[in-house]
């Protein structure tokens, strides 16, 4: 596998490990190894992570392989919304983390789908017949906070064909949320190109330079007191794209404590559920809908909070 990349830098004045976080899709802390350990080159040299980038500086590298993290099968629970011979549907919840990571070793989305093929198959060590490494069988992801619909790939070659309908845009999703503010719009989208915050580092924000080009159609459902309940319609999949639209437009999603501005008084978690998702079978051909009910947090919400019942 060819771990090798050559980037010509779009943007000045940024540490060169947060530059290459963003570009190749893996963490900080990640980045700033590889570049320590002497797999980056910028024009030639092996620089610091520190250094700040300059726009058409010539950076060339490999991404070297890691040890993969062990993947014990968990007995937790799971809320199948669709499944068949090549994929399933799951209800996430918005306590659980997808895939494994350093941070997050076990409870994820993927301990617990192991476990469930296992039984479900009879099939011992389930990890080898739907992929290797960290993520097998995820072709996209929700923040730990979302909770709705995730798909999950029985075998590597599904994972493929999903992750090229992904790539493709030929599934279409649909987003439940609750944002702060009455929404004067009954529908507008949100364009513009997503990247790292360039002061807070943890977030991300529509940037006027850089990025990646993304866009969101919003369309309000109901109006609530002091809040509006919405859908959201992501044409694009970038890192918290909805909750960034969603602020960028002014009305940041309830309990975000990220983006939100009165987060930690309403609710525990961002108020983002995924609600729908369509697409044509790569299999079957035949065309698939799956939806996950609102959770109870959000219907209790729109219920505290709706004007019409008072």
């Amino acid at each position: 596998m060819d771990n090798s990349f050559h980037i010509i830098c779009d943007e000045d004045d940024t540490r060169l490990d947060v530059f290459l976080s963003e570009k190749l899709s893996l963490t900080r802390t990640k980045t700033k190894d590889m570049i320590e350990g002497g797999h980056v080159h910028v024009e030639g040299k092996v620089p610091k992570p520190s250094l700040k980038t300059k726009k058409s500086m010539d950076i060339k590298g490999e991404i070297p392989e890691e040890e993969p993290l062990s993947l014990t099968p968990e007995d937790i629970p799971l809320d199948i919304l669709y499944e068949d011979e090549y994929l399933l549907a799951v209800n996430k919840p918005g306590d659980m983390v997808v895939h494994p990571s350093f941070g997050h070793a076990s409870g994820t989305l993927v301990n617990a789908v192991l476990s469930y093929l296992e039984k479900r198959f009879q099939i011992s060590n389930f990890k080898f017949q739907i992929g290797s490494g960290v993520r097998p069988g995820i072709v996209h992801r929700l923040d730990k906070g979302t909770t709705g619909v995730i798909l999950i790939a029985k075998d590597s070659k599904t994972q493929e064909m999903l992750s090229d309908l992904f790539k493709e845009r030929s599934i279409t999703k649909t987003y439940r949320a609750i944002v702060e503010g009455d929404v004067k719009k009954e529908r507008w989208i949100v364009e513009g190109n997503i990247g790292r915050h360039p002061v807070e580092r943890k977030k991300m924000a529509v940037l006027k330079t850089g990025g990646r080009i993304s866009e969101t159609t919003f369309q309000a459902l109901k109006h609530l007191n002091g809040f509006t309940y919405l859908e959201a319609y992501p044409k694009t999949g970038r890192t918290h794209q909805i909750r960034v639209h969603a602020v960028h437009g002014g009305y940041p999603i309830v309990g975000d404590e990220i983006y939100g501005k009165k987060a930690k008084l309403l609710t525990p978690r961002p108020l983002l559920h995924a609600y729908r998702i369509e697409f044509i079978h790569p299999a079957k051909k035949t065309p698939v809908k799956i939806e996950a009910p609102v959770p109870a947090d959000m219907e209790d919400f729109i219920a505290a909070h709706n004007t019409e019942a008072k």
